[in-house]
């Protein structure tokens, strides 16, 4: 059985390094529980550390995007809706692309 492997603890993006933490619990700003957040102040992923390792993975992906998206300038050309949804199709093909290279194909 192939094991996931651990979320790095930061990442480089086009306007720094990121800082990658694990978290028991994550609230949004609109007060609702939730998976993962992307903080531009402090340049944090939050991730939670529930869920299954695809789904914390899947996280991480969703709010590096967010991270590019900020550094780059284009998540101001975007709606929120539109933001979300190319945060999470950008997601899903990394962990697709992650699958296979962890010969989970199948």
């Amino acid at each position: 059985m192939t094991k996931w492997p651990t979320l790095p603890k930061s990442v480089r993006c086009a306007g720094g390094p990121v800082k990658v933490r694990m978290c028991k619990r994550i609230t949004a700003e609109d007060g609702d529980a939730c998976w993962g957040l992307w903080d531009a102040s402090t340049r944090t992923i939050r991730v939670e550390r529930g869920g299954t390792p695809q789904n914390r993975w899947h996280t991480f992906f969703h709010e590096w995007m967010h991270a590019v998206l900020t550094d780059s300038g284009f998540g101001e050309m975007f709606t929120k809706e539109g933001n979300e949804a190319l945060c999470q199709a950008v997601a899903a093909a990394r962990v697709q692309e992650l699958r296979g290279n962890l010969g989970m194909d199948a």
